[in-house]
């Protein structure tokens, strides 16, 4: 049952009952306080307030219709408590402002409010009448407060432009990223239109992303994911441009055919190491790393995962170059996908050229482009044997990385911890290791 807790009903202890054909239910005890602000949401969790519209021309405010800084918007919430005049219980007769003005945050920015309160016509709904503030991009946390009471921190309104920029790899890393690294970058406003290929094309459906004025090439421009219901945010997939510097900040710029958006700040660094994952449908919380054995398709995977991908288990009877899974075992060598390791040259000479922005490693592995340094490697907390680290042929951006697992010394489990690191900066997922 949706109730509306009446505009009477006094603040501190009370109890709810229900009663249903003559009876009546255990009294339920709850603390009424005078506000208990929070916005509605179109679909809890998703970050995303429901019926944000703009004033004016009454349009849902989404990921791929962001709201953009200056916009007046009118926001949906409850619990705003009393209002002056009072308003009954029921439907509303009239519209009234809260008798204590709320305040409104955007990103941590103060907004301006015109109007908070109840709604003609509405049982318990109050709307928020507020301007964005100017300087913000991205999608940006949205908090309302009455007195001591405050929304939750979680629910964000989408404004036009960058919101983050992670690693592909585990999509980890906030806001750091290395020369030649598969990126994604969140960001609102990119339209309804998605482009899957184009690489090394720096403008997908007139969409651009520089790094400090440098064109980066783009893999994918996800946009239609913005329309879906629960929505999810629109992404763009992209290289890192390889002649950027290796530490201190650069700015980002992201460009669409109808706005410039502001500069991101971004920390650059040697390596920030992103392992690929594969996430188990049936436990939402595995990510397995992606590691094939050498020469093959073949995937280190739980049993489990492997049933849930819908995939057969590896034996002598699947083809090298077919998809199927196992756990790895003590002994086995593997290959590590993953990206963010800096800078490779060919057969990883420190003093050797490095790969340019876009170029694509020689697919038959003619030029092998290895990193200078190999990154470090342990399982279970055990260092393991690391045999090369080598940008994949082919594939710019995406490196592998050759492991030996000792034959002793790491626990059994589905789930045993795996960490690259390099230069300081390391990144976990997990991976299956089962007795021979």
């Amino acid at each position: 049952m949706n109730i509306e807790i009446p505009y009477e009903a006094p603040v501190g202890a009370a109890n709810v009952t229900v009663t249903l054909n003559g009876i009546t239910s255990a009294p339920f005890s709850v603390n009424l306080a005078a506000a208990a602000p929070a916005f509605f949401e179109e679909n809890p969790g998703t970050a995303t307030p429901i019926a944000v519209t703009t004033s004016l021309a009454g349009s849902t405010i989404t990921y791929g219709n962001p709201a953009h800084p200056n916009d007046t918007l009118n926001g949906s919430a409850t619990g705003l408590g009393v209002t002056n005049p009072p308003t009954n219980s029921g439907i509303s007769t009239a519209t009234n402002p809260a008798a204590v003005a709320p305040t409104l945050t955007v990103g941590g920015v103060a907004a301006k409010v015109a109007y908070a309160g109840s709604v003609k016509g509405t049982t318990g709904y109050d709307q928020i009448n507020f301007t964005v503030p100017s300087g913000l991009q991205g999608s940006q946390p949205i908090v309302l407060t009455t007195g001591t009471a405050s929304s939750s921190s979680t629910v964000a309104l989408p404004i036009g432009g960058i919101t983050r920029l992670v690693s592909n790899g585990g999509f980890g890393s906030l806001g750091m990223a290395a020369p030649g690294e598969i990126a994604t970058i969140f960001a609102n406003g990119l339209g309804s239109t998605d482009q899957l290929s184009g690489f090394p094309e720096a403008t997908f459906q007139s969409t651009q992303v520089t790094f400090n004025g440098t064109a980066a090439p783009l893999f994918h421009l996800i946009a239609s994911t913005g329309q879906q219901k629960p929505p999810v945010e629109q992404q763009i997939d992209l290289l890192v441009p390889d002649e950027l510097p290796t530490s201190g900040t650069i700015n980002v710029q992201l460009t669409t055919s109808s706005a410039f958006y502001p500069n991101y700040t971004l920390n650059m660094a040697q390596a920030v190491p992103g392992l690929f994952r594969i996430q188990d449908p049936a436990t939402k919380t595995r990510f397995n790393v992606i590691a094939t054995f050498p020469n093959s398709a073949w995937l280190a995977l739980p049993v489990s995962t492997t049933s849930a991908l819908k995939l057969p288990a590896c034996s002598s009877s699947i083809n090298l170059a077919s998809y199927c899974g196992q756990p790895a075992t003590l002994g086995d060598t593997l290959i590590l996908w993953m990206t963010g390791l800096g800078i490779a040259t060919p057969n990883g000479d420190p003093n050797g050229k490095p790969l340019t922005t876009g170029q694509i490693p020689a697919v038959d592995g003619s030029v092998l482009y290895e990193t200078p340094t190999l990154p470090a490697v342990t399982i279970g907390g055990v260092p393991v044997n690391v045999l090369y680290s080598v940008v994949a042929p082919g594939y710019p951006g995406d490196y592998q990385v050759a492991i030996q697992l000792p034959m002793s010394g790491i626990a059994s489990g589905d789930d045993v911890p795996m960490t690259v690191t390099m230069f300081g900066n390391s990144d976990t997922a997990t991976i299956s290791i089962q007795p021979r």
